[in-house]
């Protein structure tokens, strides 16, 4: 009871730091350890503290969804749908409770690439835009990059080399006796390195991936050694599986692909880290993908000087597992098609067949998930002084707004007044995120692009937000306390996340249970 009233107190909390608020709904899903599917809610906005502008992501509910479309249904027996429509109006549902003032605000809704929740025509996504207009769908950028580079196991070699990585580190972290058997080659033969244990290859988490290969890159002399050993070892599995494995990655094709995986990927890492930020802007995650696309592109181009300095490493590595730099067997006669490079030559065949495929796929698929036609929906990002646009570019994307503007006949005149503001300016001295521009944009004098400023950074970038509540879930949901009820769960967490809230004082948790109804069915407290 005092746990609901600490959750009403967090709730006013919410709805007057978002009423008259532009904002976008983050939501992602998750299963406990309950087997609950539990659905967070989050809104993101723009707002000023202590006189500067800055982005927030606030959690605002965690909820049981299939009890919520329970709820919704009237036939209580049978399959229980979780399509996008039931996900939609659970959504709206939460988001009406609050009681916002204007939830026609609403400018934007994140949620990852899943097609119940994506789907325009039937995700959860259209049930938002129905009721709300402008309530466009963006893809999570960091769900989207992920994809980007899983696409490099289109290719037949890097495919192999990702499964014999993850076969390796599943054979030496699923025993005590292995991995401690791999501390000790690590002593020995790479002694230089901080790492003595693999690091598990985790297929939808760009950042433990990367991770993961160059762990392999590094203590790659340690596992060979290890697993030379471990073919003398008394237990007939474990030498069987280490012959298994030290013939898999003692081919030229696994080391040259390993080595063009940590090339490539080494690009995007930096994009990754800083898509995880808390509150990231547009404009920043735009301009990481823009440099990242840019860099792969001057690859592209001239792939020779990258590949010269995989293949010096391969060749290195090569040599010290004593493996053969040399091509697979290749038919003398191909009836069908030609044979992809010089069979002769192992760098040929290799640039060609493996790290040119590979960097064709991840600039292929970064174009096609964050090109020109995906920013279409970022034009008011031409409104930033860093990347000013001029009125014809950014018109379209204005008269979207318009509803949203008290003098919407005056924008082309502000407009006109914020590049003279800047006109002569140094680049570095130009804001290049929204919030820095909502700072050097007085709303007394240009309230129309302060408005348009406020819509562009609450815009969504990434679902990173709701993952992290789930780490609280994860974190309060322990294993002896699976049982509590969604609405204890709740509460939990959202005192977590707002721990330093301003509101959330004794005496305001104590007038709130005072005023309740559960308190005056208890009678006096006294």
């Amino acid at each position: 009871m005092v746990l609901d009233s600490a959750l009403a107190v967090i709730q006013n909390y919410i709805r007057a730091e978002v009423t008259d608020r532009f904002f976008s709904v983050l939501a992602d899903e998750t299963t406990d350890r309950a087997g609950r599917e539990q659905l967070a809610i989050i809104f993101r906005y723009a707002t000023q503290e202590e006189g500067r502008w800055c982005v927030r992501e606030d959690p605002v509910r965690i909820v049981d969804l299939l009890r919520e479309i329970k709820k919704g249904e009237e036939e209580t027996e049978g399959e229980v749908r979780m399509t996008g429509e039931n996900i939609g109006e659970a959504i709206l549902k939460k988001v009406n409770e609050l009681n916002l003032s204007g939830t026609s605000r609403m400018v934007g809704c994140g949620f990852d690439g899943a097609a119940a929740m994506a789907s325009q025509s039937v995700g959860a996504a259209a049930v938002l835009k129905r009721d709300n207009p402008l309530c466009d769908y963006y893809h999570c950028a960091m769900h989207a990059l992920n994809l980007c580079v899983a696409a490099c196991t289109d290719q037949a070699d890097v495919r192999a080399c990702l499964t014999t990585v993850k076969a390796l580190t599943t054979f030496f972290n699923t025993s005590a006796k292995r991995a401690e058997a791999l501390q000790r080659a690590v002593e020995r033969f790479c002694p230089e390195q901080t790492r003595s244990k693999l690091v598990s290859l985790c297929t939808t988490r760009f950042l433990e991936r990367h991770d993961a290969i160059l762990c392999m890159c590094q203590l790659l002399p340690a596992v060979t050694k290890c697993l030379d050993e471990m073919k003398n070892w008394y237990s007939t599995e474990t030498r069987g599986k280490a012959i298994q494995l030290l013939s898999c990655i003692s081919t030229p094709s696994f080391l040259v692909a390993l080595f063009s995986l940590e090339a490539i990927t080494a690009v995007v890492l930096p994009v990754a880290r800083s898509l995880q930020a808390k509150s990231m802007d547009v404009s920043t995650a735009m301009e990481g993908l823009k440099a990242c696309t840019r860099i792969l592109q001057s690859w592209n181009e001239d792939p020779d000087s990258v590949f010269n300095e995989v293949i010096s490493k391969t060749r290195e590595v090569a040599e010290a597992l004593d493996v053969e730099l040399r091509p697979p067997r290749c038919a003398g006669r191909s009836q069908y098609r030609a044979n992809a490079g010089e069979c002769g030559d192992a760098v040929e065949y290799y640039r060609v067949n493996c790290f040119l495929p590979l960097l064709h796929s991840v600039l292929r698929q970064l174009q096609a998930r964050f090109g020109e036609r995906q920013q279409a929906s970022f034009k008011l990002y031409g409104l930033l002084p860093a990347h000013m646009k001029s009125w014809e570019e950014v018109e379209s994307a204005t008269k979207r707004y318009t509803a949203f503007l008290d003098q919407p006949h005056q924008l082309k005149v502000e407009h006109k007044v914020w590049m003279n503001m800047w006109k002569g300016k140094a680049e570095t001295a130009r804001p290049k995120s929204a919030v820095a521009a909502l700072d050097a944009c007085p709303a007394e004098l240009l309230p129309n692009i302060n408005r348009l400023l406020q819509i562009l950074a609450a815009l969504p970038v990434t679902t990173a937000e709701p993952e992290r509540l789930f780490s609280r879930v994860t974190l309060t949901e322990t294993c002896i306390r699976a049982t509590m009820s969604e609405e204890r769960l709740e509460a939990l967490c959202l005192l977590q996340v707002y721990r330093q809230c301003p509101a959330l004082t004794v005496d305001s948790v104590l007038q709130q249970f005072a005023t309740s109804p559960t308190q005056r069915r208890l009678g006096p407290i006294f």
